[in-house]
């Protein structure tokens, strides 16, 4: 080992970033594990490298003592004066070894060191780049379907979604392109993994600001979503700026900006409504398509209304199996009750 090592440490450090001397001291622990390995030394070894020329150097270190009781670790005095005049008792000395037998070992050793610090580079490297899409939607590659899952690929990583995550839409074919919304990154011993979903409400959201200008430069705020993935979902927008539309917007001319979520998502459908702080009229807007004749407020605290409409608008306000009045709930965190006009 020579000026070479130290040529490559340089260009790792250059290309990808790796500390040399974080390697070399790496290399120093990992060289002196080896040689006590390989030569069965019991003393004190310790390997350095030089950091001018890449030469390898090993000492083994002793105690300057009288009387020796461990030959391995201890050395008389007079044995110590024979490599330095000045050695006293007391005093660590370092014996100089010959490598020319170990230059082959620590040949290997290097590389498995090197090669090793490397890929826990890119292991870091990944983690970095893959760790800022966390909160965010993604396109991924399906690569095989399983019987409970999905095995996908995002880049450079491949990780799983659950075949429930579809189970209210036809199952992606293998090599197809899908949407994900991305949970979190986490560091494992493997390298970086990915955690994905199609059914939160994040991921409508996020889908929301891949369409649409207007929410994702945040003219449009997107206040709040109820979901019931694959069936429906109701979203709250507004906006500070009187001249946009927030619902408008999201529809997009001839429909072209929904449509595209909708085909993402499909069949599950989306009702988009305007936003209110006034409770009444948040619900009213909430209970669409139906509309309300009246909402009265039962107990402000408990947050409780009574809703009224025609007996004609009844089973649009309730909804299938409930789930319109279900939504409108969620969407406003207010218990509903929902009555036709008498």
């Amino acid at each position: 080992m020579n000026l070479n090592l130290l040529e490559a440490l340089d260009q790792l450090e250059s290309e990808k970033g790796v500390q040399k001397e974080e390697v070399l001291e790496i290399l120093e622990k990992a060289l002196q594990s080896a040689y006590k390995k390989n030569f069965i030394s019991d003393s004190d070894v310790e390997v350095t490298i030089d950091r001018l020329t890449g030469d390898i150097l090993v000492h083994e270190i002793y105690e300057v003592v009288e009387e020796v009781e461990n030959p391995s670790l201890q050395i008389t005095v007079e044995d110590a004066k024979k490599i330095s005049s000045k050695a006293q008792v007391g005093e660590l000395i370092k014996k100089k070894l010959n490598v020319k037998k170990f230059k082959r070992i620590a040949a290997q050793t290097a590389r498995q060191v090197l090669v090793q610090k490397i890929r826990e580079l890119e292991k870091e490297n990944l983690f970095s780049i893959y760790s800022e899409m966390k909160g965010t939607v993604t396109t991924a590659e399906v690569l095989r379907i399983g019987e409970e899952l999905i095995d996908i690929r995002i880049g450079k990583l491949d990780t799983k979604i659950p075949i429930r995550d579809f189970q209210h839409s036809e199952l992606p074919s293998p090599n197809s392109l899908i949407k994900v919304y991305v949970i979190d990154v986490i560091q494992t011993p493997r390298g970086p993994k990915m955690l994905v979903t199609r059914r939160s409400k994040e991921f409508i959201e996020e889908l929301l600001k891949l369409q649409i200008p207007e929410i994702s430069n945040g003219e449009v705020t997107v206040k709040a979503i109820a979901r019931e993935e694959g069936i429906r979902t109701k979203i709250a927008l507004s906006s500070d700026n009187y001249k946009v539309d927030p619902v408008g917007s999201c529809i997009g001319e001839g429909g072209t900006r929904i449509m595209e979520i909708l085909r993402e998502i499909k069949p599950e459908k989306i009702d988009l409504l305007k936003w209110s702080d006034s409770p009444i009229e948040m619900i009213k807007n909430s209970l669409a398509p139906a509309d309300v004749v009246e909402v009265r407020v039962k107990d402000e605290n408990e947050k409780e209304a009574l809703i009224i409409v025609a007996p004609s608008q009844l089973s649009l306000a309730i909804g299938k199996g409930g789930q319109n009045a279900r939504l409108a709930a969620k969407l406003t965190g207010w218990k509903i009750d929902i009555k036709p006009i008498m």
